[in-house]
């Protein structure tokens, strides 16, 4: 195995004076990281990072290759990680026995035990079926902004509308979204990666345990009335004669919520930026309401929400020229493999019309995200109201700040200004 001190070495002597600019923590890097990725693409395409301490993958079929083979790379975190990972902590032992039951987190037999419980209810008929209410909130959020003339876009609408939808899906009482908001964004801390390097593992366990008190609650009141959503399904699904133990329906709702509704903020959030920025691409969006479908696709490839996933090496890999040793971190960087030119024609440029857009911004394989479909037609139904509604939209902030986390990428605010024109019925496919 290649010690990782001797290729971090090998790199410094190659890049004199840059050492810096190579970590993704770096300030710059958070703002944009993608200069990064493309020097890592050309010339080191699997790179230990010590600030990471694991390995970056950043070359679209390297990316691929990994999401292709669950067993050999691990979803297990808590799991399979090498002793010089693992910790003592209480903390840590708190946030594993809760995320440690995470669908995502798991490999199969488990993950395919767990996801089967919930595939039903995000089924292309069940979502249709949702339509009315999630076009219920968009309309409802933008009558409440239209006569202000400017909106802070990811608390006005980008936060509430994935929220307010997820809740309405797992059974949640919209008057407790506000403090659910409070317990993800401490989970998000630690998920997330800071970018100082601060593991926010007490934050995390704070979010975590109340979560799963309140579900804990909720699971008693929907026990003795059920009710039409994914709490009782979950409660009351017996696939093969098999059920879910209350701690496991505790965690996978607090999976659903927290990235029912994060991952597709920061979508709503990055889209519309990078749309704003680009003045011809949203002329032709704003003309061409029916390009809405391939607009969230290539939103998704061009900034996406998740720009990389955690494994950890179930056994010594050789990959891309590098050995990489059992029971280390690797990380295949999805925002990268989406600018991929090897892949991609024009990888860096924003086009709305995009037709080949297989981006991996939802993984692939096994782990592929069970909410995408959501998403996408949460965002399609955004957006297509959003040009309907307003006109003239522009960027208040022309650089406004970035959430400092490295596995979560999305803004802190989103100012925008803007022409209402009223309410007009928006089709959406």
């Amino acid at each position: 195995m290649t010690a990782p001190e001797q290729i971090c070495v090998t790199w410094r002597g190659e890049i004199t004076g840059m050492e810096l600019q190579l970590d993704i923590r770096h300030p710059a890097n958070l703002r944009d990281p993608f200069p990064l990725f493309r020097r890592l693409r050309a010339e080191a395409p699997v790179y230990w990072s010590g600030s990471l301490r694991g390995w970056m993958v950043t070359r679209y079929d390297d990316v691929l290759h990994i999401l292709q083979n669950p067993l050999r790379y691990s979803s297990e975190r808590f799991r399979k990680l090498g002793p010089e990972y693992s910790s003592a902590r209480p903390a840590v032992r708190d946030v594993a026995r809760v995320l440690g039951d995470w669908m995502v987190l798991r490999d199969p037999p488990q993950h395919t035990r767990l996801r089967g419980f919930l595939h039903n209810s995000f089924t292309p008929r069940t979502l249709e079926a949702m339509r009315p209410t999630m076009q219920r909130v968009v309309d409802d959020l933008f009558d409440r902004i239209e006569a202000q003339g400017s909106m802070e876009f990811i608390e006005d609408f980008a936060f509430p509308l994935p929220a307010s939808v997820i809740a309405a899906m797992m059974g949640v009482p919209p008057e407790d979204i506000p403090q659910m908001r409070v317990w993800s964004d401490q989970l998000a801390a630690y998920l997330g990666g800071s970018q100082d390097e601060q593991d926010n593992m007490e934050q995390a366990r704070q979010g975590v345990m109340e979560m799963s008190t309140y579900f804990h609650g909720l699971l008693k009141v929907h026990e003795g009335n059920p009710q039409d959503d994914l709490i009782t399904l979950m409660l009351q699904a017996k696939p093969d004669g098999d059920r879910l133990s209350p701690e496991e329906i505790v965690s996978n709702c607090v999976l659903l919520l927290f990235a029912g509704h994060e991952t597709t903020t920061n979508l709503l959030g990055n889209g519309l930026f990078h749309l704003l920025r680009n003045p011809a691409q949203y002329r032709l969006l704003r003309g061409r309401p029916d390009l809405a479908v391939s607009a969230v696709e290539e939103f998704l490839r061009y900034d996406a929400s998740v720009p990389a996933v955690l494994k950890v090496a179930a056994e010594d890999i050789e990959l891309g020229g590098q050995e990489i040793g059992q029971g280390q971190v690797v990380l295949p960087f999805l925002a990268s493999a989406n600018r991929d030119p090897e892949r991609f024609d024009r990888a860096d440029e924003l086009d709305v019309a995009r037709q080949d857009n297989r981006h991996l911004a939802f993984a692939f394989g096994i782990h592929f995200c069970l909410g995408a479909p959501l998403a996408r037609m949460e965002a399609r139904i955004a957006f297509a109201t959003l040009f309907q509604r307003f006109s003239n939209l522009t960027l208040l902030d022309e650089d406004p700040p970035w959430l400092p986390q490295i596995f979560l990428r999305g803004l802190e605010a989103l100012p925008v200004g803007f022409h209402a024109q009223g309410r007009a019925k928006a089709v959406v496919g």
